[in-house]
């Protein structure tokens, strides 16, 4: 038997027999329950008492089941409703779930078809519960990262424990993960909290000219340096460095940069003298160092140097708890932005981001939430929305259902395309992992040409493995 979380019910049925069984089945399982054979008597326990769930049967002699549901909605909105019946038709049913019941059981059902659809519902009430607590406010969580989640406080412990210290630290996670903010939390919790705080993405730097941006370069080290130039790790002395992407440093510069790590010393470009700086590293990469290594792209030596603090971010896929706190924490964001009025969520609507694999992370999640607070224009975000929003098609108010048959045909190509895309980036993106990202070996595992295969991984942006080391 599954899990259940233990919770206030109400049973309502003009069957005795029907409330003492359903009482004895849900009491077993831990759960508080109460049951009355009257729709009015229902209704004046739910003015006394709060129950999670309610079960009510859809024909009685004095109140039926609708009204006992209509009643529920109106005045108790975060309590659930599933109706019970002996009529299971598919009318009887469309009805009570477009009134709002959360599920149907018809009669006779058995204890585990109770218990599951119990659990479902349990489910969608601590959703409810856990989205209410944040009454459309969200706070700014752990020096800006946002989520409560088990695997985010463990997150928190590490950079607890590497902060204070100068340890080299290299933080591991796909793409759109939050490895930059969880880089200024650890300088932020630091002693060098006060000194300056460098981010660098290292893939932006000009191979040509990347030891000059990092180290420096004296005047006339090369054509064009008519003046010398400080370099990052001199302008960052006594604070911190990020470097991001760090699988992409060319491996020339890689020597370089192990000395740093080694003496603290540095060599402007053209120049003899060393110069001794104070930096601490934060490292970053969404790639698979270990096979960088293995390929010969990246030198061991540095990679045992950098990986001396590993911090391993979950991927949203792994933290869908944490999702319904970081919509708020963008909703009030992007609100405050456009001075409108932060709109409600419909339980729905979160439970339809839940449900989404977010293949970018936290960077999609906001993307998406930023595009509802521009177009969606009424006071609540319903689920049609998010669908609208992360396949971005256009769900300005009157756009949703077409008016025309040509309007559907629009809508209904509209919709085929981004469904197509989506499979087909994941079709690409998943063909290169399952072949350690060798693009020939791929475009042959899924029985297509080369070129033609090369030409998706541009159309989609598909840069890197983005597996964790």
């Amino acid at each position: 038997m599954t899990d259940t979380i233990t919770s206030n019910i109400l049973i309502v049925d003009d069957e005795l027999v029907i409330c003492k069984s359903c009482e004895k089945i849900l009491s077993r399982s831990g759960h508080n329950v109460s049951y009355t054979t009257s729709g009015k008597d229902a209704l004046r326990l739910l003015e006394t008492e709060t129950f999670d769930v309610v079960f009510t049967d859809l024909k009685m002699v004095d109140i039926g089941g609708m009204e006992v549901l209509h009643t529920v909605r109106l005045k108790y909105p975060n309590t659930i409703v599933i109706v019970i019946t002996g009529y299971a038709t598919i009318a009887s049913a469309v009805e009570t779930m477009r009134s709002g019941a959360f599920d149907y059981l018809p009669k006779p059902f058995t204890p585990n078809e109770l218990l599951a659809v119990l659990n479902r519902a349990l489910k969608k009430r601590k959703l409810i519960s856990t989205f209410a607590d944040y009454e459309y406010i969200a706070n700014e969580g752990f020096d800006g990262i946002i989520g409560k989640s088990h695997g985010m406080n463990e997150i928190y412990k590490l950079i607890l424990k590497v902060a204070p210290t100068d340890c080299t630290v290299l933080i591991i996670g796909e793409s759109g993960t939050g490895k930059d903010i969880t880089a200024k939390a650890i300088h932020n919790r630091s002693n060098r909290r006060e000194q300056k705080f460098f981010a660098i993405d290292i893939s932006t730097l000009s191979p040509t000219l990347m030891e000059s941006e990092l180290f420096g370069h004296v005047k006339g080290a090369f054509t064009g340096a008519q003046s010398e130039k400080i370099g990052l790790f001199e302008a960052a002395n006594h604070g911190t460095i990020f470097l991001d992407e760090i699988g992409n440093i060319p491996i020339e510069t890689q020597a370089r940069l192990l000395r740093v790590l080694q003496t603290k010393e540095i060599i402007p470009v053209g120049s003899t003298t060393l110069k001794t700086v104070d930096v601490r590293i934060i490292f970053a990469t969404n790639q698979n160092l270990k096979q960088l290594v293995s390929s010969g792209k990246f030198r061991e030596d540095l990679y045992y140097r950098l990986n001396v603090f590993p911090i391993k971010l979950p991927s949203l896929r792994e933290r869908k708890e944490d999702i319904p706190e970081l919509v708020m924490h963008f909703l009030k964001k992007y609100c405050e932005r456009i001075n409108r009025q932060i709109p409600k969520i419909h339980t729905d609507a979160i439970e339809a981001l839940i449900n989404y694999h977010w293949p970018g992370n936290i960077r999609e999640l906001e993307h998406a939430v930023e595009r509802l607070t521009i177009f969606v224009e009424g006071d609540e975000i319903e689920p049609v929305h998010i669908s609208a929003a992360l396949f971005k098609t256009d769900f300005r108010s009157g756009s949703i259902v077409p008016r025309t048959s040509e309007d559907l045909k629009k809508l209904k190509k509209q919709i085929r395309e981004s469904s197509i895309q989506e499979i087909e980036k994941l079709f690409i993106l998943e063909s290169l992992i399952r072949n350690d990202w060798n693009v020939s070996k791929a475009a042959r595992d899924v029985n297509m040409q080369r070129s033609n295969f090369q030409a998706l991984i541009k159309k989609y942006g598909i840069k890197r493995d983005p597996s964790p080391v």
